[in-house]
């Protein structure tokens, strides 16, 4: 545990330092990457994070899913637990749990036999992931794991290997500003 904390600190510390250039240029990069993949394409839901800080940005790419009438869909947390609602505009938001923009509104979807982008603070290149602490995605991910799972973050976030336990559920791919782990095929 005392591990993944240092982890967990050293990274908060390292993507708090980007600048905005970086943090910008980077997330449209990897939107431009994620626009071009056939499971983006063919998807019809498809579950979003709203960046928090300096986690990489997808809301231009929400943008363009929700104008190809692509259910779309972020998360929203109560209490332990943590559901998907689709949205019809970037515009339906409030702040919610820790500091995150989250749906108002909405009907709760599930993301099973979806396209779900996951947010984290460290990922390596074979799916592990490690997040901020609080299990909302594992659990999630136990409860629905027929999804398509992308872990999203910069080049710099990633590590030879996450430590992991037996709950940590791995991530089908992992997709950076410079390329695409592609880890299970769905």
């Amino acid at each position: 545990m005392q591990e993944k904390n240092q982890i967990r600190f050293s990274f908060r510390q390292k993507r708090a330092a980007l600048t905005e250039l970086e943090v910008s240029l980077w997330s449209e990069k990897i939107c431009e990457v994620l626009q071009r993949q056939p499971c983006f394409q063919e998807a019809e839901k498809i579950c979003f994070y709203y960046p928090l800080g300096n986690e990489a940005n997808l809301l231009p790419l929400a943008a363009v899913a929700l104008a190809q009438g692509k259910q779309t869909a972020f998360p929203r947390v109560d209490g332990d637990d943590m559901e998907f609602y689709q949205v019809h505009g970037l515009s339906e938001f409030a702040l919610g749990a820790f500091g995150v923009m989250e749906p108002v509104g909405g009907e709760k979807i599930s993301a099973e036999h979806g396209l779900v982008f996951v947010p984290g603070l460290v990922f390596d290149r074979v799916g592990g992931r490690m997040g901020y602490g609080k299990g909302y995605y594992d659990r999630y991910f136990a409860r629905y794991p027929e999804c398509f799972k992308l872990g999203i973050c910069y080049q710099m976030q990633l590590i030879p290997q996450v430590p992991c336990d037996r709950h940590d559920v791995i991530m089908d791919g992992v997709v950076t500003e410079q390329r695409i782990f592609k880890v299970l095929i769905s």
